[in-house]
């Protein structure tokens, strides 16, 4: 890991010195490489909302949920740090009377939103279910992932680097030419006018990973990584 750190690092410094394709003649090349994991962790935003013109009991009522939700969360195994409760939120709405011409107050509008990352996936239709039994009433978005993702992205560039590597060589190849030396390199595309040449799109390996397995209702499918790789060879 500290050797894949220490390439990618020396690539993006010769990156930043590289602001435009050289005079010389040369391969602009794009590398890719790209899986699919089953995600391990699921990152949950909910939220409570109460109604009432009676301010300080919906507050009351609004932290009493967001208390049994957190509690809740403790019992799934949610650690500490992974457990986000946002501020109370309190809005003064009016509504618009035609007849009088004057605004008339309707209520206060109380909003809390908690954010839940959830190690063991298996319970994730659990928690769902729990947390509408405890009396959450919005749910945001989940956003799913694998707990390994920078392990995972540091692989796919190093393999993405060999993709361009691969790609100057097939392409210096069929127009009978040689490669040089390698001129500069970004994880990100150049800001020039050239469009690089890419190799046939590599097929997603798909890893699996124990917590994989949803209730069928629940089943999200695979998540793709991605990484890419530009470089620019020199040709003689």
């Amino acid at each position: 890991m500290r050797m894949i750190s220490s390439l990618i690092a020396t690539l993006f410094c010769a990156g930043s010195f590289a602001a435009a394709l050289p005079d010389e003649p040369h391969l602009y090349v794009e590398g890719t490489a790209k899986m699919q994991v089953q995600p391990d962790r699921a990152t949950i935003r909910v939220a409570i909302s109460e109604k009432s013109k009676q301010l300080v009991e919906a507050k009351n009522k609004v932290d009493t949920v967001v208390a049994n939700a957190i509690k809740l969360a403790k019992r799934f195994d949610i650690k500490k740090d992974d457990i986000h409760a946002e501020q109370l939120n309190i809005h003064r709405q009016t509504r618009y009377n035609r007849n009088t011409n004057e605004e008339e107050f309707e209520g206060f509008r109380i909003t809390r939103s908690l954010t839940l990352t959830l190690g063991k996936i298996d319970s994730y239709p659990e928690l769902l279910q729990e947390l509408v039994n405890a009396g959450i009433t919005e749910f945001n978005n989940t956003e799913f992932s694998v707990s390994n993702h920078n392990e995972l992205a540091d692989k796919l560039k190093k393999e993405a680097i060999k993709d361009a590597k691969s790609a100057a060589s097939e392409l210096a190849n069929e127009f009978d030419v040689d490669l040089d030396k390698l001129y500069s390199v970004s994880f990100a595309p150049m800001n020039v006018p050239s469009v690089p040449y890419v190799r046939q799109a590599a097929r997603a390996t798909l890893m699996d990973t124990e917590s994989g397995s949803y209730k069928e209702a629940y089943n999200t499918g695979a998540i793709t990584i991605s990484a890419q790789v530009f470089a620019v060879y020199l040709i003689k």
